[in-house]
């Protein structure tokens, strides 16, 4: 029987039918998922934290929700989500399992594919205390203050790399729509100015089955997509007998 994977049963072998999405298709198939491919889905909960690298113009900071997108061809030729990379590992980015606001949001950040990098660490997750000037106080989760690209002084960088008590002039907001508009909810747009007063430790972000689905294929590699893009994934079980060598 034929189902989307959304629909497929967690810890059992799947058979990759075909992919619905010629974009989502090429994306897998950098990373060596084709049809014929198997997979299993998890039902575990997986923590994402944001993580610091060093790419061609210098540190940036990427949160959980943006990491786990990246997938990393290793030095030692295996693949692995950005988020799950240990200190010191280098490679260069192989795909992106996310649409094109994610690749923008790369590029405005001196990212793009191909593109050596290397991992620095992992952070705990952080909250932002900030003011808006003339509107009040603001707090922004980690992964919304990686999204805010300005200026401090004479340096252009992420609102997450801004120093405690700098004027910061908000440039642009990166990601797609929806992140956008919980920035803009916060009443932060370009042309405004924040000063950072504190950063606190904030909950871990978490990826769940209402969040994304985890994918993990057959040599190990764990992908996380988006529910709209499971659905574009048709599959099959596999008995014991079906299981490929």
């Amino acid at each position: 029987m034929l189902l989307n994977l959304l629909q497929a049963p967690a810890q059992t072998p799947l058979l990759i039918v075909r992919v619905a999405d010629p974009q989502l298709e090429g994306r897998l198939a950098r990373m060596g998922i084709f049809p014929g491919s198997q997979v299993e889905l998890l039902d575990e909960e997986v923590a994402l934290h944001t993580v610091r690298v060093r790419g061609p113009r210098g540190e940036i900071l990427l949160g959980g929700g943006m990491g786990g997108k990246v997938v990393i061809h290793l030095d030692d030729g295996g693949m692995r989500p950005l988020t799950e990379l240990s200190p010191g590992d280098t490679g260069h980015i192989e795909a992106v399992t996310a649409g094109e606001s994610l690749t923008e949001t790369l590029r405005a950040l001196g990212l793009d594919d191909g593109d050596r990098i290397e991992m620095i660490r992992a952070l705990p997750p952080m909250e932002y205390v900030a003011e808006v000037r003339g509107r009040g106080r603001v707090r922004l989760a980690e992964g919304m203050a990686a999204k805010i690209l300005g200026r401090m002084g004479g340096l252009e960088c992420q609102f997450a790399n801004a120093q405690a008590g700098k004027d910061f002039m908000v440039t642009r907001l990166l990601g797609g729509g929806r992140a956008k508009r919980a920035i803009a909810a916060l009443d932060i747009s370009p042309g405004d100015v924040l000063r950072l007063e504190y950063v606190a430790k904030a909950p871990s972000y978490r990826l769940s089955g209402g969040d994304r689905v985890v994918l993990v294929s057959r040599e190990g590699l764990r992908l996380f997509l988006r529910r709209d893009q499971a659905e574009l994934l048709v599959v099959q079980t596999l008995n014991n007998e079906e299981k490929t060598p």
